[in-house]
């Protein structure tokens, strides 16, 4: 761990979440943090956990799942900086103020902008089901080979679409009803070990599959119905303004 290290992406990420209201970062104390010791504002607010009860109202629930979608989706296209430990224990959620806390930066990692234009292209094929696009995102990315066979070609797509089912489905996507994680774990272990497909993913992939299949459990584990679709579209432009705040 180094606290000097993480300390800074505290600091930079409060700048670049301070446009929205219903995030909250605590401030860094410097005089008291050292890389073995971190101090910063003490914060009230209930654990994440919490919201998952069943007699918290669903609205309540679905706004919270949103905003930590939505977070996800601004760090890797308009930050291009991550913090890739979705656990319950990294939020608080403040019920007075309705704001949500973040609270743990160790595990953040910054993207290059080539590595965010490449996902920034497979996320638009894939919103647009257009699978011929994907296919080219999914070489351009490392995900498939440029010369791999049609039949690979096809299951790597496959594979694709169905993990990103909620970019592609039409409304408030239901996280805690959907069977996708069982439905890729059977897809994934039949194309990879009894046909074998697929590949291991690109290296430098590692962080943000670890972000977006954590969040999705997250969401689940909350029991948030999200359209995501309809959140990510403006992430997409062409020309989306880079968030360089702190940096």
């Amino acid at each position: 761990a180094d606290y000097v290290a993480e300390g800074r992406f505290l600091e930079r990420y409060a700048a670049l979440v301070a446009d929205d209201p219903d995030l909250l970062v605590p401030r860094v104390h410097w005089d008291c943090t050292t890389p073995r010791v971190m101090a910063m504002d003490f914060v009230a607010g209930v654990p994440l956990e919490e919201m998952a009860r069943g007699d918290v109202p669903q609205k309540q629930r679905d706004k919270l799942g949103a905003a930590l979608e939505h977070l996800t989706f601004r760090e890797l296209f308009e930050f291009h900086v991550m913090q890739t430990d979705p656990n319950f224990a990294n939020y608080l959620f403040q019920p007075d103020s309705g704001r949500l806390v973040l609270l743990d930066f160790g595990a953040t990692q910054e993207f290059a902008v080539d590595f965010v234009e490449r996902f920034r292209r497979i996320t638009r094929a894939i919103v647009a089901r257009d699978r011929t696009a994907i296919a080219e995102q999914a070489v351009a990315i490392g995900y498939l080979a440029a010369d791999a066979p049609p039949q690979q070609r096809e299951a790597v797509v496959d594979v694709i679409q169905l993990v990103c089912e909620p970019l592609q489905h039409r409304g408030r996507y239901d996280f805690a009803a959907s069977t996708l994680p069982a439905r890729a774990r059977e897809l994934g272990y039949d194309l990879a070990f009894r046909k074998g497909l697929l590949k291991s993913p690109p290296p430098e992939t590692m962080f943000l599959h670890r972000k977006l299949g954590g969040m999705f459990l997250l969401l689940a584990r909350l029991g948030a119905q999200v359209d995501v679709r309809k959140l990510i579209q403006p992430l997409l432009a062409e020309e989306l303004p880079r968030a360089d705040a702190g940096s």
